[in-house]
């Protein structure tokens, strides 16, 4: 009777969380669907970055996306063919070969380099690759203000040394950015075996791979010396394993298969945030699924896992500093508190609502890095605010829905802005790409490819909610709940959101490969007597 009770609850408890991230994801992707067909958000003044935001032209916009649509489904439709079957390997060869030329062109010709915070984190990787250890301090420190940088340091460091082998004048930076190159590679590669995984459907894993193609945000963000190329990589094969391993029958068992990707999914995920601390927005989502598919299916390597793994989240990067504490003989200091971040998000910016303003770290500075006294200011600044925002209630929905718009709104995701800064001039064409007349195509192309990002992952979970899904196939997209909840509240930047339009791409080639059966079915119907 106890067994049956506890069976009823855990069935419950499951089906309840499905029928509720069903009904939310469709509500979300559709308000990200309707926000993108009538705004967007971008910027032109490359100095100062201001955020700006206009209503689309729906004529120009309709054309575009049906355009783009149209060539999308007549690729698909030619490599699908029975008669075609290696067309999809050379499809994925075209678009892993694509991706490696431009990222190549980019790196010779827009000569991004490291800039603000990537190359603070960049030159105290350089240091330690140089057996200098006095830039691990407690006060003197880049990294005392933000250890959570200190993984992505540690990778860094590793890359430079063996960089420093090979004798070469140039910069370590440059092969930092081939690096980058192979780990898009990965992330395209593992990113279609998760489609593979979940839907087993020829023409969704094409689409997949015309869109990651098509992609120049992610094309672009190869050039961009920082957390985000390196931490999705592993992501995507972390979540690779994970739902291999939730796909597997017997998976409560002892056998070796299971086990090598219980370990996979468990190493490349704890990786994922030494390399960048927001993944833990990832790991969250993956320990949900992981527990409420371990306690429906009374799976204990399941349970086993979700506890490794949110254990190895949380221990990597104080790990990774103590080491470095080790090495040097000195400390860090704790770091600029969360609080203060959560207070600049409720404030005015010189780009856009919410964005870098300077408050948590010229706080912490002023304070003579003091954490007790910076969350007790930034608490009374998060208190200001909200009695700003209940005095001024239309202020405040003004306030958060630009926030939300100059995130999420913006198809390039600041990916200009990310990789503006150069060590020597630019060709005229890519001048013109990121500040003058070209820049303009790029924004439009963006707002256009966005808008069918949306709308894929629209028309994806209004189907679900008359199919029968799984829990994990909604893995990826409880991770975007999770990042549009927390980037409402925490610091702003249409930068931060570039990982969840990554992770949007599957669900957008499953519902546009639906659309597309629809389609099909349509034109059938009309050439039949």
């Amino acid at each position: 009777m106890i067994k049956r009770t506890l069976n009823q609850i855990s069935h419950t408890i499951y089906n309840f969380s499905l029928g509720f991230i069903k009904i939310i994801m469709l509500l979300l992707t559709g308000f990200f669907l309707i926000s993108g067909l009538l705004l967007t958000c971008f910027s032109t003044d490359m100095e100062t970055q201001l955020v700006l935001t206009k209503w689309d032209n729906p004529f120009f916009l309709l054309l575009g996306t049906a355009f783009f649509c149209v060539i999308l489904y007549l690729i698909v439709h030619f490599v699908s063919k029975p008669r075609t079957i290696s067309a999809h390997h050379l499809l994925r060869f075209f678009v892993l070969s694509w991706c490696l030329l431009t990222g190549i062109i980019l790196i010779l010709f827009s000569k991004s380099v490291p800039a603000g915070d990537g190359y603070s984190v960049y030159s105290i990787a350089e240091s330690l690759a140089a057996d200098n250890t006095s830039v691990i301090h407690p006060t003197d420190s880049y990294l005392s203000y933000y250890p959570q940088q200190v993984g992505l340091v540690a990778f860094w460091e590793i890359l430079i040394r063996i960089w420093n082998l090979t004798h070469v004048s140039l910069p370590a930076y440059h092969f930092i950015k081939l690096v980058y190159l192979l780990l898009e590679c990965v992330i395209i590669i593992y990113q279609e075996k998760i489609v593979h995984v979940l839907w087993q459907d020829e023409k969704t894993e094409c689409l997949y791979l015309l869109l990651a193609g098509a992609n120049c945000p992610l094309l672009m963000y190869t050039s961009f010396v920082y957390g985000e190329i390196p931490s999705f990589a592993v992501i995507s094969v972390g979540f690779y394993f994970l739902l291999r391993l939730l796909s597997e029958e017997k998976s409560a068992g002892l056998a070796v298969r299971p086990a090598l990707l219980a370990f996979g999914s468990f190493l490349f995920l704890t990786i994922s945030v030494m390399l960048r601390k927001n993944s833990l927005i990832f790991i969250i989502a993956a320990v949900i699924v992981m527990l409420l598919c371990g306690i429906r299916r009374k799976h204990f390597i399941l349970i086993l896992l979700a506890v490794l793994c949110a254990t190895g989240a949380l221990v990597i990067l104080p790990g990774v500093q103590g080491y470095y504490e080790n090495r040097s003989g000195n400390s860090l200091s704790s770091g600029v508190p969360a609080m203060s971040y959560f207070a600049m998000g409720m404030q005015e910016s010189g780009r856009a609502n919410g964005w870098y303003n300077g408050f948590n770290f010229y706080t912490y500075q002023d304070t003579g890095m003091d954490t007790k006294a910076t969350i007790d200011i930034s608490r009374d600044a998060i208190c200001e605010r909200m009695s700003y925002f209940q005095e001024h209630p239309e202020y405040a929905a003004s306030f958060y829905m630009q926030k939300y718009l100059s995130q999420w709104a913006d198809g390039t995701y600041a990916c200009r802005q990310a990789t503006l800064a150069t060590f020597g001039g630019r060709v005229p064409f890519f001048v013109s790409l990121y500040e003058g007349e070209y820049s303009k195509y790029l924004i439009s192309y963006c707002n256009i490819y966005q808008n069918i990002l949306y709308l894929g992952a629209f028309y994806f979970c209004l189907t679900a909610q008359r199919r029968k899904t799984q829990l994990p196939v909604y893995l990826g997209l409880i991770s975007v709940l999770g990042g549009f909840l927390f980037h409402m509240i925490w610091e702003a930047n249409a930068r931060y959101i570039f990982l969840y339009g990554l992770m949007l791409l599957p669900y957008t080639a499953r519902g546009l490969s639906l659309l597309s059966d629809i389609l099909n079915n349509t034109l059938r119907r009309r050439k039949s007597p």
